[in-house]
Order: structure tokens, then sequence, then C-alpha cells
């Protein structure tokens, strides 16, 4: 199916849900859940965006076979952002006044959310995404939440890293144009004169760039201890390691949480040799200590991801999915700890008081009133990227 065949697509995840649900044509008749998958499937999200949707399948099919939510079967409708904030802008509109959908998952690019911000506020529509700028706040996007880690709380963990495991006193930033990246470089800039580290340059470079030769170039003048390098996919990821690994430079590398996550992708790009002197950002609930198992809910749900789709399990993101597998189940738990609501004044009053008491794979769900990013930074560890097992499983740096 092509990206015009993706945005217009209408998918009722109904197949199971009658039989499961004692079925026939009364619970046919029920109006069901209408959920919008507002994904960057086309474009520099594409990757990170097929993983998250591949998430959201694997829980809806279950939920579905398992009776719907709040006995309501449900439908989707898909919306291609093309990782562009002004079709992005469309799709939202399509979506909330034409499709009149009740919930929403995504977008994956801050810039796209901040753009379709007031469509959804308008709209009053309940959606859980993976965007980490900053500028997300409660006020800009009311009834929206994060999967992601924010800038600042990657910030932090990367800080850190650098200070107190490499005994850094000095740091470079190599970073993206994304408005993620932007609030990452300010919420750095704060971290270091807090611990007293000197910065000795950033540069930036074009999402979705090939070669970041001329800006490393001018970061090794400075002749940092370590370089943190924030990147959006793990394409960046690649080829920034790849530029670094023809210049020579063999700076101890800072990595934030594309360049745990999606390590396998930026291999594909810089080869394992590029990722040895290099650490990342990952959540606790997708790692391992040495010669130890995976963690038992996260290996359930790749063995799911595997059943659903093998093809795409194999070649994307498995934690990254698995973030929407859960923000799925916190959403049905909302509407149905809600008796039914759909609406976002609701649904988004319970998850900022009941997400902290919610178990899925991810533990630790810290939203508030004034922050909607549902991980914070005692969720993270820093991990080798190099040392993936099956399912994208990470290997962690301390386990003590």
């Amino acid at each position: 199916m092509g990206a015009q065949g993706r945005r217009r697509g209408l998918g009722a995840i109904t197949l199971a849900v009658a039989l499961a649900a004692g079925g026939g044509a009364a619970f046919a008749q029920v109006k069901p859940i209408k959920v919008g998958q507002f994904f960057d499937l086309t474009g520099g999200g594409a990757t990170a965006a097929e993983s998250a949707m591949l998430g959201t399948e694997v829980a809806l099919k279950e939920i579905a076979a398992a009776g719907g939510i709040a006995g309501r079967p449900v439908q989707t409708v898909v919306a291609d952002t093309q990782t562009d904030a002004t079709v992005g802008v469309g799709e939202m509109k399509r979506l909330v006044l034409q499709e009149k959908v009740d919930i929403i998952f995504g977008p994956i690019i801050s810039q796209v959310l901040l753009a379709s911000a007031p469509v959804l506020n308008e709209g009053k529509i309940t959606s859980i995404g993976g965007t980490g700028s900053e500028a997300i706040t409660p006020q800009a996007a009311n009834f929206y939440f994060s999967v992601l880690i924010n800038a600042d709380s990657q910030a932090k963990a990367m800080v850190n890293q650098a200070a107190d495991v490499l005994k850094a006193k000095s740091v470079a930033i190599l970073s993206d144009s994304g408005a993620q990246a932007k609030s990452f470089v300010e919420s750095i800039k704060a971290e270091l004169t807090a611990r007293n580290i000197k910065l000795t340059g950033t540069q930036e470079y074009q999402y979705r760039a090939t070669d970041m030769t001329p800006q490393l170039l001018a970061l090794k003048r400075g002749n940092p201890d370590t370089l943190l390098l924030f990147s959006s996919s793990g394409e960046d990821v690649g080829n920034s390691l790849k530029s670094l690994q023809e210049l020579g430079w063999n700076v101890p590398v800072t990595g934030n949480y594309t360049v745990g996550a999606f390590a396998e992708t930026a291999i594909k790009v810089a080869g394992k040799e590029a990722f040895k002197n290099v650490t990342g950002t990952n959540y606790r609930a997708f790692t391992h200590c040495a010669g130890a198992p995976a963690p038992v809910p996260f290996s359930q749900f790749v063995a799911k991801a595997k059943a659903l789709k093998a093809d795409a399990a194999t070649r994307l993101s498995l934690p990254f999915a698995a973030l929407f597998y859960d923000a799925v189940y916190l959403v049905k738990a909302a509407i149905e700890g809600t008796g039914g609501k759909t609406d976002g004044p609701s649904l988004t009053a319970w998850i900022e008081e009941n997400a902290k008491n919610h178990k899925g794979i991810l533990d630790n769900l810290t939203p508030s009133k004034t922050s909607h990013f549902l991980v914070g930074v005692n969720a993270l560890t820093t991990v080798r990227p190099d040392r993936v097992q099956e399912g994208g499983v990470q290997e962690r740096m301390t386990c003590s």
C-alpha cells in the first residue's frame, strides 16, 4: 500500500471482538471507539514511526480479541504526516474533523506535534505520542502525553555518565536541527553549569544529513573529553559515527536515547566497529546485566510482535514499539477507569492522577498536571549500544 493509501486507510480491528464478547449482532451495533494512527510513516521519521505503529497494532489486536475497550469494538484510521509539519496539520484536521476519532496515537516528530496541537486542543482529543521537545507542555498541547523521555531527562542522564563515569571536565555537543534537540542543548548547558563542566563547542546538523564532518572538525578543535551526541533517528546516529570514524577522531561518545534504542539501525550505516567507544541511553525495562536474561515483560512483547509481523519485528526497534504497546493499554485503562468516557479532559485527568499506578512493560510512570511526559529520568540507564540481544535488549553499563 502506498503513502496515500495508508493516509486514507480505515482498518476495523474487530475480527475477534464479537466472538470474544459473546458476539452477535447486538455487539456489532455498539458504537466503536475510533483510534487515529497519526504517524510519520514516510520521510525522515519513518523507521521510528513504523516501530511505534507496530506496538499499537499488537496491543489493539489483543484488545480486540479480549472484547474491546469498555465493551466497545475498536476501529483505526491511519494518517501519514510524511514527517512534515504542514502535512501533519492537514492530516490531524482530517482525523479530528472528518473522521471524528476518539483517541490518537502519535506522532514521533516534535515539530509535527507542535504544529498540529491547536487542532488536538480544539477537538479535546487525548493523544499519546513519542516526542521530546520541552516546548510540548500541557499548556501547548492540553490533552497530549509522550512516552518518550524528554530532552531534560536525557540531558541529566548523559551529563551523569560524562561526569561520574568518564570523569569528563569538558564536553562538546553535536545535535540535529529538530525542536527536541534544541531543547536538549539548552538543558545540557544548564546541567553542565551546575556540574562545573566546560562546554568547548556546539554544532548542529540538518536532520537526516549524511555527512557531519564539518561540524565534527569544528568540535575537535576544542579537544573535549567527550562528545555528547543527540540524534533523532538511527540513521543520523549511524552517519554521525561514520563521519567520526572517517575523521579518525577517537573521542568517547556519550549518546542520547536514540543512540541506545536505535543502535541496530545505526550499525547498519556505520558498522559495529564505530560503536567501540560509544555509550547510549535507554529505558531500564529494555536492558539486562551481562549474562542475565532479558526482562520477562519485554520478552513477552517481543514474542507477540514477531507472531503478528515477523518481518517488521526483525528490522524495527522493538523497545520503541513496546512504548506504544504500553500507551494503548494506558488509554484502555483510562477509558475504563472513567466509566467509558473518551473525551480529552476526562482521560487527561485520569492519566495525570492514576498513571503512576499503571503497570505495563514500563514501571514508574510519572506524569503530572505540569508535565505530560510519562517517563522520567529515574527510568533511564546507560547502555552499551552494540551489545544487543534478540529483540533489542541491551547490556547495561553498570549492574549494582
